[in-house]
């Protein structure tokens, strides 16, 4: 297995595609949003961020950098219709990264009819007619991606225009983060071996069964992007969950059935936990351990909450690649969700 992983050349051959460089782009697609220039949107009292899957990830990395420092409540929305709440006092932030993602359509004349202040962040499609159409400011980032491994532009063009409305400064904080990500990411590639590489350690430690990563509440946007991109780059199956929360639930499964199922649970650490939930943590890792479930403990890189986020990021994209090469598949198709994309039109 571990001859696999240190063969460049081969894993790059089941990589038609070349993901890798997509996924590697990372800091550089923070820093192309550098130039984004986003005004100013007074008067707002809440922001809801819209879209779904590679898109609504977006949401999620912005709502946990800015939950400390926001000054209004801020929520990403993955859902057919805005919450309830939305009026003239709403910054909706529709994200789409083809354009013609049916969710975000529908919630783009949803929060038309309710007169929300709108920004769409897309790459063209019917997202693009659309606003100009309505006169709505429409931010374009660059196309021709995977939604998935276009992270950089939706996550920096939205806190772009968080910044810009005058909310916080998220924007500034990840241009900051960016020289420790791109040199964090040089030390995750092909050409570095598994022996001193930490995604291919742990990419050969989840390579069987059903993967489940826990994280805490405040960096819960990198074990979703885990989730997804082990899904969808690596075709396996694996859900993420929150700790304290799965300590009284998800425990009990873990304990009294988890040794019958296939099953491989992952504990991200960040450097900023609370003590009662590091704590909680622990003892919990302690627990599996002694069940014989062997969790994987992940102690997030970095020295904040910024570059904890961004740099699990970019641990988790190469964990799910070098899983995929693990399973010898090709990991930028996702047939079936073109395929349900084509039913439900």
């Amino acid at each position: 297995m571990v001859d696999i992983l240190d063969d460049a050349a081969g894993m790059r051959a089941t990589d038609p595609s070349d993901i890798l460089s997509q996924l590697s782009s990372f800091p550089d697609q923070l820093e192309w949003s550098r130039a984004t220039r986003a005004g100013a949107v007074p008067g707002i009292q809440n922001v809801v961020i819209c879209g779904v899957g590679g898109s609504a990830i977006a949401g999620d990395v912005i709502t946990d950098l800015m939950a400390p420092t926001c000054k209004v409540p801020i929520t990403t929305s993955r859902c057919v219709s805005m919450p309830g709440y939305a009026d003239e006092s709403t910054l909706a932030l529709i994200i789409s990264y083809s354009g013609n993602t049916a969710e975000s359509l529908n919630m783009y004349h949803d929060a038309i009819r309710r007169k929300c202040r709108i920004v769409s962040i897309t790459s063209g499609g019917e997202l693009e007619r659309l606003s100009k159409k309505d006169s709505v400011p429409v931010l374009n980032v660059p196309g021709g991606n995977q939604p998935r491994a276009s992270l950089g532009y939706l996550v920096g063009t939205s806190a772009a225009v968080l910044q810009g409305a005058g909310l916080c400064y998220p924007h500034r904080d990840l241009l900051q983060a960016i020289p420790d990500l791109r040199s964090y990411i040089q030390g995750l590639g092909p050409t570095v071996p598994t022996s001193s590489n930490p995604a291919k350690k742990i990419a050969l430690a989840l390579r069987h069964g059903v993967t489940a990563i826990y994280s805490p509440r405040n960096v819960r946007s990198v074990a979703l992007r885990w989730q997804n991109q082990i899904n969808e780059n690596a075709k396996a199956v694996a859900f993420s969950g929150e700790i304290p929360e799965m300590d009284h639930n998800q425990l009990v499964g873990w304990l009294e059935g988890g040794r019958d199922c296939s099953c491989r649970p992952v504990m991200l650490m960040p450097e900023n936990m609370h003590p009662t939930v590091r704590k909680m943590a622990e003892v919990t890792l302690q627990m599996l351990n002694e069940r014989g479930l062997d969790p994987v403990k992940v102690e997030l890189p970095g020295k904040d909450l910024v570059s904890n986020v961004l740099q699990g990021i970019s641990l988790g994209d190469m964990v799910s690649y070098y899983m995929a090469a693990l399973k010898g598949v090709d990991p930028a198709p996702v047939a079936v969700i073109k395929e349900f994309k084509k039913r439900i039109s």
